[in-house]
């Protein structure tokens, strides 16, 4: 009998120990420019997190616009790996970042087009970025506009001025942060 209780004591506590365990792994924060975010939810990996739409509660949707958009970026960047540094630190935990991949493109090989997404808005922030001639890259536009149909595009018209293309092939007039 003083065996069986120990045994069952053991199982108990073993049980315990799992559910604290699978408890305290769960994600129930990201963190985004020294921030925490609370989610909507715990979710039991980051995999579960990103693919869920509602993984932010309205408050912090509207929290993490707010810092998207506040956030400085360049001016300049010496290299491509300041660039996807800086890039990595604007992008918000789960959610995507892209490049246009123009330079050295035919259309105009001088230009880069990026942006991030801002969580769950429908909205990205659009980064245009110009080679120079000692190399280094020059942020020449940084706004955000509509997710769809996404801006995919950038070139110098006639008179110098950036133009911004989308799938659909319309110009889009930039509206700055």
């Amino acid at each position: 009998m003083r065996r069986a209780l120990v045994v069952v004591a053991l199982i108990l506590t073993a049980g315990l120990l799992a559910q604290t365990h699978a408890a305290e792994s769960q994600l129930t924060f990201v963190e985004y420019r020294g921030q925490r975010f609370d989610l909507s939810k715990a979710y039991d990996d980051f995999h579960d997190y990103k693919d869920d739409q509602g993984n932010l509660t309205p408050a912090q949707i509207q929290r993490a616009e707010s810092l998207m958009r506040s956030a400085k970026f360049g001016p300049q960047f010496k290299t491509s790996g300041e660039l996807n540094a800086a890039l990595a630190a604007l992008e918000f935990p789960g959610y995507g970042l892209f490049y246009a991949n123009q330079l050295g493109a035919h259309v105009d090989p001088k230009l880069e087009l990026v942006y991030v997404e801002v969580p769950v808005r429908n909205l990205n922030r659009y980064i245009a970025l110009e080679r120079q001639v000692d190399g280094s890259l020059l942020v020449v536009a940084d706004f955000v506009a509509a997710a769809e149909p996404e801006i995919v595009r950038v070139k110098r018209g006639a008179s110098g001025s950036l133009k911004f293309h989308q799938q659909n092939g319309n110009v889009v007039v930039p509206v700055h942060r």
